[in-house]
């Protein structure tokens, strides 16, 4: 059966299918589509999640699709399989193939895949997943159909608003999907009582500094540590408001403070990173993981500290320059440590 992004929590209300065949070139869609499913399978019991990457020579003989060994309890699993090129080749097509003609009934199977093309749409593999299961195509919003987009996920996060907001937002964020969804959830954050102005909206909306901004912080938590006094000059250099940029880099650290401090008191880095708001995605964890390993999470507060010191200097109440002191945050963040030897240092070249 075939859903579209709308139908996907009715279908799943109804219960669990064998099999889910997510697919698109929209990652953030995706993966929040994938999230539904994965909340579906806790809910009945799948205490076991298995995921497998299928690049390269994958061997699919890997892949146990039934349990090995019985279990006095009746636990269940889900089985994971990202698929980022689009098709499984053809040991991946017959494993899929054997896999839908007799479905475990303890094993709910999830494949993430990226864009599908309409030849491999019609390959048995696809066909016999769409018998059996669920296929959900996932597209990307136009940029006539985003206000729409950003309005119903507003309502869904629990806001109040005129009808003029979802415009104005998809104006501040020139298109970019990723960056609404964050906007929105940093609404939620600044709007205790629900209801969004156009003020608050202007006042807190991303322009296209703070993208800058957050591609700085891509730069320093991959440890680039040689890129981050350039591009600070570069920023400082075109006039970049140090506000803007400031409200990005905080906003990013403070996600870098609760995911080091859950970590720190035991909790599993993958549910850590769904949980987060919007969520870390896939081609980003990597990058998250390494980075939060340089630090723990009391040095991860300290930052913050830094950025105080930060924004009392661009508001006149500290005597520094705050492109200084920020380009120093950074350079802390990325592992480089001022006062003695780097704890890494990675040139981005």
């Amino acid at each position: 059966m075939r859903f579209n992004v709308d139908q996907l929590t009715g279908q799943l209300i109804k219960g669990l299918l064998p099999v889910y065949l997510v697919f698109g070139d929209e990652a953030m869609l995706v993966e929040e589509n994938s999230d539904l499913i994965r909340e579906k399978a806790r809910e009945e019991g799948a205490s076991e999640r298995q995921v497998w990457h299928v690049e390269g020579r994958f061997d699919w003989s890997q892949v146990q699709w039934q349990e090995q060994t019985m279990s006095l309890f009746d636990n269940k699993r889900l089985i994971e399989l990202r698929l980022p090129s689009g098709s499984p080749g053809k040991d991946g097509g017959e494993a899929l193939r054997r896999f839908v003609d007799d479905p475990p009934v303890d094993t709910t199977l999830l494949i993430i895949s990226g864009k599908i093309d309409k030849r491999s749409q019609k390959s048995k593999w696809f066909t016999e997943i769409q018998r059996v299961g669920a296929v959900i195509a996932v597209w990307p919003i136009d940029l006539t159909d985003l206000p729409r987009w950003i309005g119903q996920r507003m309502q869904h996060r629990g806001l109040k608003f005129n009808p003029t907001i979802p415009a104005l937002i998809t104006d501040r964020v020139e298109g970019n999907l990723y960056a609404a969804a964050q906007e929105i959830e940093k609404l939620v954050l600044l709007c205790p009582d629900s209801q969004v102005s156009e003020e608050l909206v202007l006042a807190s909306v991303a322009d296209n500094a703070r993208f800058q901004a957050f591609g700085l912080m891509e730069i320093v938590f991959n440890g680039y540590a040689a890129k981050i006094p350039r591009v600070i000059l570069s920023l400082k250099s075109e006039g970049v408001d140090i506000l803007a940029v400031f409200s990005a880099v905080l906003w990013s650290l403070h996600r870098m403070v609760d995911m080091s401090t859950q970590l720190e008191q035991g909790a599993n880095v993958d549910q850590v990173f769904g949980a987060q708001k919007p969520p870390v995605w896939d081609k980003s964890k990597s990058m998250i993981r390494d980075s939060l390993a340089r630090h723990d999470a009391r040095q991860w507060k300290q930052f913050l500290c830094q950025m105080s010191e930060v924004d009392q200097a661009a508001k006149g109440s500290l005597q520094q320059c705050p492109w200084a002191l920020l380009e120093v945050l950074c350079l802390n963040v990325a592992g480089v440590d001022l006062h003695g030897q780097n704890k890494e240092f990675r040139l981005g070249y």
